[in-house]
């Protein structure tokens, strides 16, 4: 589609990736931050601090994933794996990354950790929606031929773009995206009019999240398999372990006293 938007200079470009990214990261933090929940639980300048470092837990975290996905793409120049406008991010390590990381700064700034991570559950989505329409403008995380589903496919034709070109193939990218969006409005609503224990908003969109990844796989195009294990994809297995912990960890909640 439109992978590259603006020439800044040399192989620098302003990427249709990174600014769906910025705009989702904005909504994101924009709502989180004016949320009167989020007020008595952390200070303004902490929560700051907490957008920072859980961006840039985002940002390793997804690189990551990606050059491991990915490694082929930097096997004659190495170095290009910490050039960001080379290559992409993979959502699924962000959201890995920030659980690793942002648990830490809360635990030593004293704050309570799943109440904020239930905040931080309800406007998930939105960045999550964003990005995956970033990952339709680049052409990455591209879906498989359509076949005879032409009346629900896309043709890309840009040769910046990471996906094949002159195909019809799904728009998994956009599947993602509905999704995401359906999960903001689900946990949205949970959150307003329903009663909810400690936990319950982030397992759930934890669940829903890795459920929706795992199922819209199977019409992707890019999937990577375990040698001698091509029933399920890498990033499948990856979700169904957090799917099925998730829902552990929510049986786990609900019984609690």
């Amino acid at each position: 589609m439109y992978p590259k938007l603006l020439h800044i200079f040399g192989p620098m470009w302003i990427h249709s990736y990174g600014v769906m990214i910025a705009v989702g990261f904005l909504f994101f933090s924009y709502f989180l931050y004016k949320n009167p929940k989020r007020i008595k639980l952390i200070s303004n300048e902490n929560f700051l601090n907490l957008l920072f470092i859980g961006l840039s837990a985002g940002i390793v975290g997804g690189r990551f994933i990606f050059v491991l996905y990915e490694l082929d793409l930097f096997k004659d120049n190495y170095l290009q794996i910490f050039y960001p406008w080379v290559g992409g991010f993979g959502i699924m390590g962000s959201v890995l990354g920030i659980l690793l990381i942002v648990p830490i700064y809360l635990k030593i700034k004293k704050v309570k950790i799943l109440p904020l991570f239930d905040l931080v559950a309800i406007y998930a989505g939105l960045l999550e929606g964003f990005g995956r329409i970033g990952c339709f403008l680049a052409g990455c995380c591209y879906g498989a031929d359509a076949g005879l589903h032409k009346f629900c496919s896309v043709t890309f034709t840009n040769p910046d773009g990471l996906a094949p070109l002159n195909m019809a193939l799904y728009p998994t990218q956009l599947f993602s995206s509905f999704f995401s969006f359906l999960v903001f409005l689900i946990i949205y609503f949970r959150a307003k009019y329903f009663s909810h224990k400690n936990g319950e908003l982030i397992f759930s969109f934890l669940f829903l999240s890795s459920l929706s990844r795992f199922c819209i796989d199977f019409f992707r195009g890019d999937r990577d398999f375990i040698s001698g294990f091509d029933l399920i994809s890498y990033y499948q297995i990856v979700a169904l372990v957090i799917l099925i912990l998730s829902f552990i960890a929510l049986i786990y909640i609900r019984k609690k006293k």
